[in-house]
C-alpha cells in the first residue's frame, strides 16, 4: 500500500486513497491503519458532537480504565456470543442458566473496568431504560404466575438478554465493534457448516437434518434460517469493509450461509429475508450498491447451485457427491469474487462499471438458463416422479415443494393464525401482566379450541402479551422503537462504511424480529442473544457518537465507590446464587432418578428433598417426591407434596393427575373425583383428561357402592355414562376446526365406551351397557377389562356358562384382573 498516491480531503486532514476512489466511484475510503477498518464520506456533519477525526483515534484498547479488567471482559464476551448456537441453540434450561453465570462474570468484571475509568452509571440512554424494564415487568409477572418454575425459568432468559445488550453496548466501539461482529457471523457461519456434516454424517448432531431439510445444532429449521439470515447480513458488511485479499474469505462463508439458509426451507424466512436484504441494498451508501448487489448476485447463483443437488445426495447417502456439488458452489462464489475485484480494477468510471455489471448479469442469466436446461429434473422419492419447472431442475424437491406452499391456507399458516388468537384470548383473561414467564405453555389448554400440541405460540410478540401482559408488550414494542430510532440516528449522522455498518447491524435485527412475529425463534436463547447483541451494537454506535460518559470528579467517586461496588458485588451474587440454585437443583434430581433405577427409595427422597430446597420453584420435585412417598405408605406426607406442587404450577395435568392418585390412596374420594373434574376445567380438548375423569367416576361409584352410599354411588356412574354424549356434543362444536383437531384430542375412544358401559351396568342400562363394552373389547389394550365386565353382566343374568369362558380369556391375559371377579360379581346393581 505505500506505493499509493494520496491527496487531501478538502483540507480537513483526511487522507483518502486515489485506488479506493476509483474502485468505489463516488464513494472515499478512509485509509485509517491505527484501527484496521476504513471510513468513507466526504463531509463530516456538523451537529455531530464528535468529529471523525475523534473517533479515528480510537484502538482496540479504551483510552482509560485497566486493561486487564477489559480484557476479561471483552474476551469473555466474545465467548458468549459466539458458542449459544453450538448447544442446543441454548433453548434448554441448563444450558441457559451456565450461560447466565457466564453472562454475570462478565458483567462484574466490565463494571470493575467502568470503576477503574470512574463511571459508575448503570444506565443512560432510553433504549437502556427500555431493556431494564422489561427485565422488572417479567419479574413483576412472576409474583402470581400460571407456573413458578417456567416464570423463573424466564427470568433467567430475560436477564441474560438484558446483561447482552448491556455488556455489547458498553464494551463495543470501533475495532472492538468489528470483533463483536464477527463472534456473531462465525457464529453463524459455524451452525452452518456443522449443518452439511450432520447431513452427511461426519459429526452426529441430533436432529440436525431431519426430512431433507437442514436442523444444525439449533435442532429447530425455521430458527436456524432466521439465524444464518441475519448472519448473512452481517456478512455482506464484513465483506464491502474489507480488503480484495480476505474477500474471498467472506465470499466463501457468504455462500455457505446463503446455501444453508436455502436448505432449510422455511417458508417464512424465504419471504421475509430478501425482502430485508433488498432494503438493505437499497439503503446502502451510493458507492457500495453495485458491489453488494454483485455479491449477492454471485453468492446467491453459487448458493443454488451448491443445493441443487447436495440435499438430494445426502439423503440418498452419496456423500462424496454431495461435497462435490458443495465444492462447485464454493467455485463459483470465488470466480465471482474474482471478477468483481478484477471489474473494480480495471474499470474506472462509474458508466463502464454499470455497463460491466449489466453484461455479467446477462452472462450469468443466460449461463444459469443453459444450465437449467441441461440438467434433467431432480427426483421426488416422495412423490415418485419428478419435479416440473424450472425450480425443478436447480433445486432439492423438499425445497421447491415449500416455496409453492407459501399460503395462508395450508395447515401451519392456518393454525399459528389461530394460536395467535389464543393468545390473545389469555391476554383478554390477564390483561395486565399476563400470565407469568412460560404462561403459554402451562396454562393454553384451557384457551385452545382444538387439541393441539405447542409449547410455544409461534409469535414471539404474543407470546410476550400472555406471560407479561400488555405492559409487557408496551416495553418491548418501546424497544424496538427505540432501537429503530437509535438506528436511523446512527444512520443519519454517519458517512461511508459507518453508515453501512449502522444499516447492517439494524438489518439483522429486524430480520430475526420480522421472523419472530411468525414462529418461535426467539425461545431459542442463540437467536435471542444475536438479536440482543444486535440492540446492544445500536446502542453502542449511538455512544459513539454521542457525548461519553463522563468521569466522576475524584472526591465524589470516592465516596460513592463502596456502596457501588457492594451493590454490583450483591447483584453478581445474587445472579450466580439464583442460576446455581437451579443447576444444583437438576444435579440432585439426576441423583434421586438413578437411586430410584436401584430402587432405593430412600435416597431418592433424599436426593428429591434435598432438590426442592435448592430449587424451590420447580414443581416436578414435589410431585415425584409425593409419589415415592405413596409407595413407602406416607400418605401424609404425599399428600403435603403433591399440592405443594399444585401451588406451583395449578394447570399441570400431570401434577394434577398425581394429586388426585394421593388423594386417593389417603381415602378422601371426592376430593380426587374434584381434583380430576378440575383438570377436565383446564384441558378440556385432551382426551386423555376425559378418560381419567371417566376411570375416576366408576373407581367412585364401586368405593361408595362398597361403602352402602347408593346415592352417591349412582351420582358418579350418571357422571360416567353421560360422558359419551358430553364428548359427542363437544366435539361437534369444532365447526372449521374439525381437520386441525389432532389424535390425542377429545373424541368417542374405546376408553371412554368401557367408562360409559360400567357405569351403565351398575345404574341397569344393560343394553347400552352391552353396547359399549363390546365396543371397547375391540380394543387390544382394554380387551381383558371389557371381557371381565362381560363376565360380570353375565354372571348377573344368570349366564354362568357364558361367564366363565369370558372369565377364561381374562384370566389367559391378566390374571391379576381375573382375580377381581369375585369381588365385582357381588356388588348390587342400582336400579333405574
Amino acid at each position: 500500500m505505500a506505493h499509493k498516491k494520496k491527496i487531501k480531503d478538502n483540507g480537513r486532514g483526511k487522507v483518502i486513497s486515489l485506488e479506493s476512489a476509483v474502485n468505489k466511484g463516488q464513494k472515499t475510503r478512509t485509509d485509517n491503519k491505527a484501527h484496521g477498518e476504513s471510513e468513507a464520506g466526504s463531509q463530516v456533519s456538523p451537529w455531530r458532537r464528535r468529529t471523525e477525526d475523534q473517533v479515528a483515534e480510537e484502538t482496540f484498547w479504551p483510552d482509560k480504565g485497566n486493561r486487564t479488567l477489559f480484557a476479561l471482559a471483552f474476551s469473555g464476551l466474545i465467548l458468549l456470543l459466539f458458542y449459544p448456537p453450538f448447544f442446543r441453540g441454548l433453548f434448554f434450561p441448563v444450558e441457559q442458566r451456565w450461560t447466565l453465570i457466564l453472562a454475570a462474570v462478565i458483567f462484574f468484571f466490565a463494571y470493575l473496568w467502568k470503576f477503574s475509568r470512574r463511571e459508575i452509571a448503570f444506565l443512560n440512554r432510553p433504549l437502556d431504560f427500555a431493556a431494564a424494564a422489561l427485565v422488572v415487568v417479567y419479574i413483576l409477572a412472576a409474583i402470581k404466575p400460571a407456573s413458578r418454575g417456567l416464570a423463573m425459568a424466564e427470568i433467567a432468559k430475560v436477564l441474560l438478554y438484558f446483561l447482552t445488550f448491556w455488556l455489547v453496548s458498553r464494551l463495543g466501539g470501533q475495532r472492538r465493534t468489528l470483533y463483536l461482529l464477527h463472534a456473531l457471523y462465525l457464529a453463524g457461519v459455524g451452525a452452518a457448516l456443522a449443518a452439511l456434516l450432520a447431513a452427511t454424517d461426519l459429526v452426529y448432531i441430533k436432529d440436525g437434518f431431519v426430512g431433507g431439510r437442514f436442523f444444525s445444532t439449533l435442532q429447530y429449521p425455521n430458527a436456524l434460517a432466521s439465524y444464518v439470515g441475519a448472519a448473512s447480513i452481517i456478512g455482506f458488511y464484513l465483506w464491502a469493509r474489507s480488503e480484495n485479499r480476505w474477500r474471498y474469505g467472506y465470499a466463501a462463508a457468504n455462500y455457505l450461509l446463503l446455501m444453508v439458509f436455502l436448505g432449510t426451507g422455511s417458508r417464512g424466512a424465504y419471504l421475509i429475508f430478501p425482502t430485508v436484504v433488498f432494503l438493505y441494498w437499497l439503503l446502502a451508501p451510493g458507492g457500495y450498491r453495485l458491489n453488494t448487489l454483485a455479491h449477492l448476485v454471485a453468492c446467491g447463483a453459487a448458493a443454488l447451485l451448491g443445493v441443487a443437488h447436495f440435499i438430494t445426495l445426502a439423503l440418498a447417502k452419496a456423500h462424496g457427491q454431495a461435497w462435490g456439488w458443495f465444492t462447485l458452489g464454493l467455485m463459483v462464489a470465488l470466480l465471482g469474487q474474482l471478477l468483481i475485484q478484477g471489474a473494480g480494477r480495471v474499470l474506472t468510471t462509474p458508466r463502464a462499471r454499470m455497463a460491466a455489471g449489466v453484461v455479467i448479469l446477462v452472462i450469468l442469466v443466460g449461463g444459469a438458463a443453459v444450465f437449467v436446461l441441461h440438467q434433467p429434473g431432480i427426483s421426488a422419492a416422495s412423490t415418485g416422479g419428478q419435479v416440473p419447472g424450472v425450480l425443478g431442475k436447480i433445486l432439492p424437491p423438499q425445497v421447491v415443494s415449500r416455496l409453492k406452499d407459501i399460503n395462508l391456507k395450508t395447515r401451519s399458516s392456518r393454525e399459528r393464525i389461530i394460536w395467535t388468537q389464543d393468545a390473545l384470548q389469555m391476554v383478554r383473561q390477564r390483561p395486565i401482566l399476563g400470565f407469568g414467564g412460560g404462561g403459554w405453555e402451562a396454562a393454553y389448554r384451557q384457551y385452545q379450541r382444538y387439541y393441539y400440541n405447542s409449547t410455544q405460540v409461534h409469535n414471539d410478540y404474543a407470546q410476550v402479551a400472555v406471560e407479561a401482559g400488555l405492559v409487557g408488550l408496551v416495553v418491548l414494542a418501546a424497544v424496538w422503537l427505540l432501537f429503530l430510532l437509535v438506528t436511523a440516528g446512527n444512520y443519519r449522522h454517519s458517512q461511508g462504511q459507518g453508515r453501512l455498518q449502522a444499516l447492517a447491524v439494524g438489518a439483522a435485527a429486524v430480520n430475526l424480529g420480522l421472523h419472530a412475529a411468525i414462529d418461535f425463534d426467539l425461545a431459542l436463547g442463540a437467536v435471542s442473544i444475536m438479536l440482543w447483541a444486535c440492540f446492544g451494537l445500536a446502542r453502542s454506535l449511538e455512544g459513539q457518537r454521542l457525548e461519553p460518559e463522563p468521569a466522576l470528579p475524584p472526591l465524589i467517586f470516592k465516596n460513592r465507590q463502596l456502596p457501588c461496588i457492594t451493590a454490583v458485588s450483591l447483584a453478581t451474587l445474587v445472579l450466580i446464587l439464583f442460576a446455581g440454585s437451579y443447576l444444583a437443583g437438576v444435579s440432585s434430581a439426576r441423583q434421586a432418578a438413578a437411586a430410584l433405577q436401584r430402587n432405593n427409595l430412600t435416597a431418592s427422597a433424599a436426593y428429591l428433598e434435598e432438590a426442592s430446597r435448592y430449587d424451590p420453584f420447580t414443581a416436578s420435585y414435589n410431585s415425584d417426591l409425593a409419589s415415592i412417598y405413596l409407595r413407602e405408605g406416607k400418605t401424609k406426607e404425599a399428600l403435603n407434596q403433591a399440592l405443594a406442587a399444585s401451588a406451583k404450577e395449578p394447570y399441570n395435568l400431570a401434577i394434577l393427575n398425581r394429586l388426585a392418585e394421593v388423594y386417593w390412596q389417603e381415602g378422601s374420594v371426592q376430593e380426587a373425583v374434584a381434583t380430576m373434574e378440575r383438570a377436565r376445567e383446564i384441558a378440556p380438548w385432551v382426551g386423555a383428561v376425559w378418560e381419567n375423569l371417566g376411570q375416576v367416576y366408576d373407581a367412585a361409584g364401586i368405593s361408595y357402592l362398597q361403602a352402602g352410599q347408593k346415592d352417591r354411588a349412582r351420582q358418579m356412574f350418571q357422571e360416567a355414562a353421560a360422558l359419551p354424549e358430553s364428548i359427542q356434543a363437544k366435539v361437534d362444536t369444532l365447526g372449521d376446526f374439525k381437520d386441525l383437531h389432532q389424535p390425542g384430542g377429545v373424541a368417542l375412544s374405546p376408553a371412554i365406551q368401557l367408562r360409559a358401559g360400567i357405569a351403565q351396568y351398575f345404574l341397569g342400562q344393560e343394553k347400552e351397557a352391552a353396547i359399549n363394552l363390546e365396543a371397547a373389547a375391540r380394543d387390544a389394550n382394554l380387551q381383558a377389562e371389557a371381557r371381565l365386565w362381560q363376565a360380570v353382566m353375565a354372571f348377573h343374568h344368570g349366564d354362568g356358562r357364558l361367564s366363565s369362558r369370558l372369565l377364561a380369556e381374562v384370566q389367559k391375559t391378566n390374571t391379576s384382573l381375573a382375580k377381581e371377579y369375585d369381588q365385582l360379581k357381588t356388588l348390587p346393581v342400582l336400579s333405574k
